[in-house]
């Protein structure tokens, strides 16, 4: 008499071979998931570069944390929060969920430069606090974003 069915010695090839497959798998995906993440500061800080400049047509100067300059934070990622502020006159859309970056805006002597950071323990994602810093100068270059080696 046959009988139908799999023997335990092809279940557990079946089993060997998703456990591989997994294997390679999860740390690609982990490493997309963090690149998709880092879009997220890149976006908000060319919106903040592109609202800075039109602040100064508008205005003559860019928004200053106080008459003598200074240093504007829009969130504190530490926490899961939705906090969102922005100088009077500067409307900068906080990204869709919770940020997962603290951004500031600094200002002096009609210069400006804008970060987002997330390294430890300035992000509540624990994923963000292994990315370089990220700037944008005044000219639109964006700088950092990228994976710290240790």
């Amino acid at each position: 008499m046959k009988r139908k069915g799999f023997t335990l010695i092809e279940l557990m090839i079946v089993v060997v071979i998703i456990g591989i497959l997994a294997a390679i798998a999860i740390p690609r995906f982990t490493k997309a998931s963090m690149k998709s993440k880092v879009s997220e500061p890149k976006n908000v800080l060319k919106h903040i570069y592109e609202t800075a400049l039109v602040y100064y047509q508008n205005y003559g100067t860019y928004p200053q944390a106080s008459p003598w300059g200074g240093i504007w934070f829009f969130n504190n990622a530490t926490t899961k929060n939705t906090n969102w502020q922005t100088p009077p006159g500067f409307k900068i859309d906080r990204p869709t969920g919770y940020p997962r970056f603290t951004y500031l805006f600094w200002s002096w002597n009609n210069h400006f430069r804008a970060y987002a950071w997330g390294w430890s323990p300035d992000s509540y994602d624990a994923q963000m606090r292994k990315i370089n810093d990220l700037s944008i100068t005044e000219e639109g270059v964006i700088r950092g974003g990228t994976f710290m080696t240790h």
